[in-house]
C-alpha cells in the first residue's frame, strides 16, 4: 500500500541568485537570463528520470524540491526497526532491514543514504560510494549525498573525484561548514594554497570557533615559511580547544625565533619549547636534529616518560631500532600506564624480530585502550611468526573491521589463511587488493602471490 510521503523523504535546496551568477567556473549560464530562465536551467540540469523534481523563484533565491513518486509502507515498517537498531548500535540488524527496504522501493534515498551513513560510519567506504552513487543518480539535488560521497572519496585517496563531488555539494548548499573545510584540505593537498586559504577563511565565517580550520591554515602558512601568521593560527587552536589533540599537535608546532635555536639545554627554558624545536625537525624531516634537542633535553631532565618515548619514536627513523626499543622501555618504566609507549614498543619489537616481546607489549597496549587496527595488525604478523595462526587470523579480522580498507591487514590475513589450507578464501581477499584502483604498495606483492597459488609463472 502506497500513501502521501512523510517530510523526511523531500529534498529542498534553496540557492541565491547572486551566489548562481557568481558561479561561472560551474555552471555556464548565458549572461543576461531572467531569474525564471536560471530556474529552468537549474531544472534541466538536475533533471531526473525517478521522483518528482519541481522549481519556483522566491525574491533573489531560486528553491528546488525533490520527492518520490511513492513510498512504500512496508518498507517504512522495515526503515523504523532498523533506527531502533541504529540507536541500539545493533548495526549489522539495522543495515539487514535498511536491505529489507531497499528490496521494496530501491528508488527511495532516505534508505539509500541512511545505509551509506552507517557504512561510512564502520568505515566500509567503498559499500558506501557504491550506495551514495545511486542516491544522487536518483535525487540530484541531495546536498548531503554529495558531501558524504566526497568524504568517502577522500577517504579512498580518489581527491579530484572527491573534489567533484564536495563542490557540487557547496553550490547546492552554501551554509554548510564541512564542504567549505574539507573542499580548504583537498585544496591544501592539490598545493593550490590561495583556494584552500579562502576556503578555510570561509569555514571561520560561518562557525568562529572551527579549530580544523584555523589548524588548516597554520599548516599553511607554515608551509608558506610565514612564522608570524602559522604561529598566529597555531595559538588559536590552542585558545579555542586547549585540552584537545589538535592543541597538542599545535603546541608542539609552534616555531621558536632562529636565534634561540641551539641544542643545548637552557634551564630558564620551557619543557614545551624543547620538545616544540624536537617535534619541528622531526616534522621536517630531520630526525638527527630532533633527537639531538631531544637527548640534550634528557641529559637534563631523565626522568621524562614523554621525552623519552619522542626520542624513541626519532631513533625508529634514523634506523637505529636497538636504542629505539630501549628508549621506549625506559619512558615505560617511568610510567607504565600508557598504551602509546607498549604500542611503539611492540612495532620495535616487529622491526627487530622479537616477536615475544612485540605480542606481549602489544597486548599490553590493547589492555590500555590503545587498541588502533595499526596495533591489531603488527600483533597479528607477530602472531603469525609464532606459528599461532588462528590468533593472527582472528586480529587481522578484527583489524579490518576497524579499517576494512587495511591492505596490510588484508595480506597477511591471506598469507595466514593458506597456511590454515583455506586457499579460495585467500585468492578472494588477494582479488580485493588487487581491485584497489588507488595506489597500494602491497598489490604488486598480491599479484605475485595470486600468480604463485594459481600456479603460473611470476
Amino acid at each position: 500500500m502506497d500513501y502521501k510521503e512523510p517530510k523526511s523523504k523531500i529534498v529542498t535546496v534553496s540557492i541565491s541568485i547572486n551566489d548562481i551568477k557568481e558561479n561561472t567556473s560551474f555552471l555556464s549560464i548565458p549572461e543576461g537570463y531572467s531569474e525564471n530562465e536560471i530556474k529552468d536551467y537549474l531544472l534541466e540540469k538536475y533533471a531526473t528520470t525517478t521522483g518528482i523534481l519541481e522549481g519556483l523563484v522566491d525574491r533573489n533565491r531560486i528553491i528546488l524540491q525533490w520527492y518520490p513518486e511513492r513510498v512504500d509502507s512496508k518498507a517504512e515498517e522495515y526503515n523504523r526497526r532498523a533506527l531502533k537498531f541504529l540507536k541500539e548500535k545493533k548495526y549489522q540488524e539495522a543495515i539487514d532491514l535498511w536491505h529489507n527496504a531497499i528490496s521494496l522501493n530501491n528508488k527511495d534515498v532516505e534508505y539509500l543514504y541512511k545505509i551509506a551513513l552507517l557504512f561510512f560510519e564502520t568505515k566500509r567506504y567503498e559499500d558506501c560510494v557504491k550506495f551514495l552513487k545511486r542516491v544522487v543518480k536518483i535525487c540530484p539535488i541531495h546536498h548531503r549525498a554529495h558531501l558524504l560521497l566526497g568524504l568517502s572519496l577522500m577517504k579512498l585517496r580518489k581527491i579530484d573525484e572527491a573534489q567533484s563531488c564536495i563542490l557540487e555539494s557547496n553550490f547546492l548548499n552554501r551554509s554548510n561548514v564541512l564542504t567549505h573545510l574539507n573542499l580548504g584540505v583537498i585544496y591544501s593537498i592539490q598545493r593550490k594554497f590561495n583556494k584552500a586559504i579562502k576556503m578555510f577563511n570561509d569555514t571561520i565565517n560561518l562557525s568562529p570557533n572551527e579549530t580544523r580550520a584555523y589548524l588548516g591554515l597554520a599548516k599553511i602558512y607554515k608551509m608558506l615559511n610565514d612564522v608570524e601568521t602559522s604561529n598566529k593560527y597555531f595559538r588559536k587552536v590552542i585558545e579555542i580547544a586547549p585540552d584537545s589533540p589538535m592543541a597538542q599537535y599545535a603546541k608542539r608546532s609552534i616555531s621558536l625565533p632562529k636565534s634561540t635555536e641551539n641544542i643545548y639545554v637552557d634551564a630558564t627554558k620551557s619543557r614545551e619549547e624543547y620538545f616544540t624545536k624536537g617535534m619541528n625537525f622531526y616534522i621536517a624531516g630531520d630526525y638527527k636534529t630532533s633527537s639531538s634537542y631531544y637527548k640534550s633535553y634528557l641529559q637534563a631532565h631523565p626522568s621524562d616518560d614523554y621525552g623519552w618515548y619522542l626520542l624513541g619514536e626519532t631513533r625508529l627513523r634514523t634506523g637505529d631500532i636497538k636504542e629505539a626499543s630501549d628508549c621506549f622501555k625506559r619512558a615505560i618504566r617511568l610510567n607504565s600506564k600508557r598504551g602509546l609507549y607498549y604500542k611503539a614498543l611492540g612495532v620495535s619489537s616487529y622491526f627487530l624480530g622479537n616477536s615475544d616481546e612485540g605480542v606481549k607489549s602489544l597486548k599490553k597496549a590493547q589492555e590500555l585502550n590503545k587498541n588502533d587496527s595499526l596495533i591489531m595488525t603488527v600483533l597479528g604478523i607477530q602472531l603469525m611468526r609464532l606459528r599461532r595462526y588462528e590468533d593472527a587470523i582472528t586480529e587481522f579480522k578484527n583489524a579490518m573491521n576497524k579499517n576494512p580498507n587495511n591492505p596490510m591487514a588484508m595480506y597477511h590475513l591471506a598469507l595466514a589463511l593458506i597456511q590454515k589450507d583455506e586457499k579460495e578464501k585467500a585468492i578472494e581477499i588477494i582479488n580485493r587488493i588487487i581491485s584497489f584502483d588507488y595506489y597500494v604498495p602491497l598489490k604488486s606483492s598480491a599479484k605475485k602471490l595470486l600468480q604463485k597459488l594459481n600456479g603460473s609463472p611470476e
